[in-house]
């Protein structure tokens, strides 16, 4: 699209479904609101797309066999290994709460996306595999050693600081009765704390607001919009260009 098809979708957008108090600019809150119902729309579409891929019966139910069948089609799955289908398996039992071995569509999106807030029962069992994947000797519990085997990513270390020191900080941080071990409520305490809500799109929004916000007054402007178009057009805000492909009566 030109620019000027863009921007007049962006202002488009901003008038009629991210600017709540009709100031003609974005705050963060704003910005946050309307992202995190992009990634959630796009997340609920994800999920049922996958469900009705699977559900060759056209039911309201899958069975394990179905969904594992729908993956085997796909071209761009990886080969299973032993560990990476009984966490399949793992999962599949713990989304399927009604105990009938079938997982219904919301079951399924339990199953597909387990990390989500509201998916508080899946969230057990990812602290297992995140132990597993760490704990080399078995005895369900990490050393400082075990916790920087596949701690060093940038979610684990601040920037600009000592990459040694930023883990100290970090598994001093999570072992909360200093034995100088994580247990499993103390990782799950870390990975789901008490009042944790899964929103990738918020460090987006914080980040757009810091690239376009030029005058550092909490909010982007009419004119700091069109000066940082580029900014918008790549991010969530226009959910990576797909919102502009779609209807406005659909937005």
């Amino acid at each position: 699209m030109a620019p000027k098809e863009l921007e007049d979708m962006l202002f488009w957008l901003v008038e009629q479904r991210i600017d709540h108090d009709k100031d003609m600019k974005v705050d963060i809150y704003e910005l946050k609101h309307w992202m995190s119902h992009v990634y959630h729309h796009d997340l609920e579409n994800e999920i049922m797309q996958a469900f009705f891929d699977c559900n060759k019966k056209k039911d309201h139910d899958i069975t394990f066999k179905e969904y594992r069948a729908c993956l085997a089609r796909k071209a761009d799955t990886p080969a299973p290994t032993v560990k990476s289908e009984n966490r399949l398996v793992a999962r599949w039992k713990r989304a399927d709460q009604d105990g009938d071995s079938r997982l219904s569509l919301t079951e399924f999106g339990a199953f597909y996306a387990p990390e989500e807030s509201h998916h508080q029962h899946m969230h057990g069992l990812l602290v297992d595999e995140y132990i597993e994947d760490r704990d080399s000797d078995g005895d369900y519990h990490l050393t400082f050693k075990e916790y920087t085997s596949q701690s060093v990513n940038e979610r684990d270390l601040n920037s600009g600081e000592d990459w040694e020191l930023s883990l100290n900080e970090r598994f001093n941080k999570i072992d909360e009765n200093k034995d100088e071990i994580l247990s499993h409520p103390e990782v799950e305490n870390y990975l789901f704390p008490v009042l944790y809500d899964h929103n990738p799109a918020d460090e987006e929004a914080e980040h757009i607001m810091a690239e376009t916000d030029d005058d550092k007054d909490g909010k982007i402007s009419h004119y700091e919009m069109m000066k940082h178009l580029r900014v918008f057009v790549g991010s969530q805000v226009l959910q990576q260009g797909k919102l502009l492909m779609r209807s406005r009566d659909e937005l």
